[in-house]
């Protein structure tokens, strides 16, 4: 279908072409154009950078042992899932499918309460994260100065982290393909000290260590 467009009596009418029409006219002037496959994650990846957004080890275990004694520890480790993380999983999911779009929080927040407390979500976040981001490559040097001790001070330490800032900048350029497979890579080395200390464990495993509840005091 064509409609006609008259300008003035001097020029000639322009015939204007349905937007269906020129797009099968684009078509069949480049026959060979192909379409572009969007990047996505796929689910390993995904699940070792939620890994790494919520907690990037079995950090801190040994602490909450210490302060509270096995029982309440392994109770608390197989309890949190169902009382926190279950949930806030259900919630996140109802809302990022009634919401859909590349915002999560900061869309429900402006839905929610408004433009201005929608902002407020999203500008505190970006700030949390810059802050966060930052401690990073310090705490990459840091593991690096036990193995070699030239990162503890001076020149090198400050050239150690500006460097390895360059580095990780330089992987989240790179786009988000290659960042997932990134933390598939560190995760499992950041995992390989636990799983070899846990296979060392298991002969001196003794199950009645469980039930104790710490040192009174």
């Amino acid at each position: 279908m064509h409609t006609i467009d008259i300008q003035s009596p001097h020029q000639p009418p322009r015939i204007e072409e349905e937007p269906n029409q020129q797009l099968e006219n684009l078509e069949s002037n480049h026959p060979r154009t192909t379409k572009l496959k969007s990047k996505k994650l796929t689910l390993i990846p995904l699940i070792f950078l939620i890994f790494f957004e919520v907690s990037g080890g079995p950090y801190g275990e040994e602490l909450a042992v210490k302060a509270a004694g096995p029982l309440y520890a392994i109770l608390g480790f197989l309890l949190f899932p169902f009382i926190w993380s279950i949930p806030e999983a259900l919630i996140t999911a109802e809302l990022a499918t009634a919401y859909p779009g590349n915002g999560g929080y900061v869309i429900w927040a402006k839905q929610a309460f408004g433009p201005f407390w929608g902002f407020l979500m999203g500008s505190s976040k970006f700030l949390s994260g810059v802050i966060n981001n930052a401690a990073y490559p310090v705490l990459c040097v840091d593991y690096l100065k036990i193995v070699f001790p030239v990162f503890t001070k001076g020149l090198v330490r400050y050239l150690g982290i500006t460097g390895s800032t360059l580095v990780l900048t330089f992987v989240n350029y790179t786009g988000i393909t290659v960042v997932g497979y990134a933390a598939v890579a560190l995760g499992v080395v950041a995992l390989i000290p636990f799983v070899l200390m846990f296979c060392i464990a298991i002969p001196k495993i003794h199950p009645r260590r469980w039930l104790q509840r710490g040192q009174k005091g």
